[in-house]
């Protein structure tokens, strides 16, 4: 049975706040909940009744306190994450803005804070980030990835004891190109998204590794749904 089928999907968004003129990207520190300790842009759930790009509006003024006209709010690719065991696939909705309004400021989740292009913690973020953020910063989009994640060892999961922090931001060498790519792990512990707890003292880029990805960039429209063979279903009009 392939461990990363999935028979439901979960619609969930993520906005990054560009600033073009000086190079540099907003990020937020997640504080608490699912992914913590990690920098990654801003979003979250659907709520019943909104559309993804609704939604993205809606979770950046909650996590960053700034807002974003729909018509400044592009689309820019759509993620379909599946964990190892877990048949409910994580679609999400990636949009970028180059302007908004408002004045940034922290949550009680998040912890906002600009980083120029060339010093992107990617060490610390979710390790499928450094697959898929050059392309929209260098204008490659939109693209579409299919992630297949997998619990790390055990073995790498005790990292305060290997020295690791997973704190401090660093910079990272990223690659923007188009490819399918296996990464092999013996001795995982296969579980659940939602049964998997992030906490400070994890490996910098979560208790998560890349099994398998494939991504397609430079497409001709946004993916607009995801269906369940992992393929896109539909594109934007």
């Amino acid at each position: 049975m392939d461990p990363f089928r999935i028979t439901s999907t979960k619609v969930l968004t993520l906005v990054t706040v560009i600033d073009k003129q000086n190079q540099r990207i907003l990020l937020g520190y997640k504080k608490r909940g699912f992914g913590a300790h990690l920098w990654n842009g801003f979003g979250g759930k659907v709520e019943p009744g909104e559309t993804p790009k609704e939604g993205a509006i809606r979770e950046l003024e909650e996590e960053a306190g700034i807002t974003v006209h729909p018509d400044k709010l592009q689309k820019t690719g759509l993620l379909l994450f599946l964990f190892e065991n877990d048949t409910v696939g994580l679609e999400t909705h990636v949009y970028k803005a180059y302007e908004y309004e408002g004045e940034i400021r922290e949550c009680d989740e998040m912890r906002p804070q600009w980083f120029d292009f060339a010093d992107i913690p990617y060490s610390q973020m979710w390790p499928d980030d450094e697959t898929w953020l050059p392309l929209t910063l260098k204008g490659q989009d939109p693209f579409f990835g299919r992630i297949c994640l997998k619990r790390r060892p055990l073995t790498e999961s005790a990292s305060l004891e290997n020295g690791v922090s997973g704190l401090n931001p660093s910079s990272s060498t990223a690659s923007s190109g188009s490819t399918t790519s296996t990464a092999a792990s013996a001795g995982n512990l296969s579980t659940t998204m939602t049964n998997t707890s992030f906490t400070a003292d994890q490996p910098s880029n979560g208790p998560f590794e890349i099994f398998d990805y494939h991504l397609e960039h430079s497409l001709p429209s946004a993916p607009h749904e995801i269906a369940l063979d992992g393929t896109v279903a539909s594109y934007e009009n």
